[in-house]
């Protein structure tokens, strides 16, 4: 798929998205059409990022952002939190390892829920990945976009009176105050499982990227499908 994709960007017209945002959706129905436990699902659903993270860091992609847990997560049944939050423990703690070398480590959402051992395996990689020069891993986890908008707003409301010129606001102004400070906006927004939504993710950063889904399960989730998603993305581009 790599090579497949490279050999296509000796055309002009094709371009690898700057930035691909994922919803990670479908892992608890992909386990029970499988008659397993929501559990391997939520297990299943690691891979898929190992995956995809290794293939799009190989392709240039600058910013990858996946939508792993958002703020209504919450109401899951008390042993799904449980059990996911004990698993983004793992996931964090063997990150470094996983994704290969280079690639900067980014957690966006709200940690102020999290237990302090999954605090600590954040805070571990990201400052262990922060001098890298290679592409954005963004995990959104108890994320959401309005969430985000009220906290770039309550940061320039505190900072107004000594750093903030409200004559002067503009678009590249509040964007400084956002969780994806200094990136670039959305090109592309895959979800699966056949959803055809957003679900309150990186509103502010979406303003014009193209959407593509897939029926299938986050956890069937393979590089033909970003392979199709990249090439959805030159087609609605209008340049291929």
């Amino acid at each position: 798929m790599v090579f497949f994709i490279k050999r296509l960007l000796h055309k002009n017209t094709f371009l690898i998205p700057r930035h691909i945002a994922i919803v990670c959706d479908g892992n608890c129905r992909w386990a029970k059409v499988r008659n397993l436990p929501k559990s391997y699902g939520y297990k299943a659903s690691i891979k898929p990022i190992r995956r995809i993270t290794k293939k799009c860091s190989k392709l240039g992609v600058e910013v990858l952002t996946f939508y792993a847990f958002s703020t209504k997560s919450w109401e899951k049944s008390p042993e799904d939190v449980d059990y996911l939050m004990k698993l983004f423990v793992k996931f964090f703690g063997s990150l470094g390892k996983d994704v290969g070398t280079n690639i900067k480590v980014k957690h966006i959402g709200n940690k102020s829920s999290f237990s302090p051992e999954l605090v600590s395996e954040i805070d571990k990689i990201e400052k262990l990945t922060e001098n890298n020069s290679g592409m954005v891993l963004n995990i959104a986890l108890n994320y959401g976009g309005r969430f985000e908008i009220v906290d770039a707003v309550t940061g320039i409301l505190k900072d107004v009176e000594e750093k903030v010129d409200i004559d002067k606001l503009s678009e590249d102004s509040v964007d400084k105050y956002m969780l994806t400070a200094g990136l670039p906006d959305v090109d592309l927004i895959i979800r699966t499982s056949g959803e055809m939504r957003i679900n309150n993710f990186l509103l502010w950063q979406s303003s014009q990227p193209n959407f593509w889904a897939t029926a299938d399960y986050w956890p069937e989730f393979r590089g033909g499908h970003l392979k199709e998603s990249i090439l959805h993305y030159n087609r609605m581009r209008k340049t291929i």
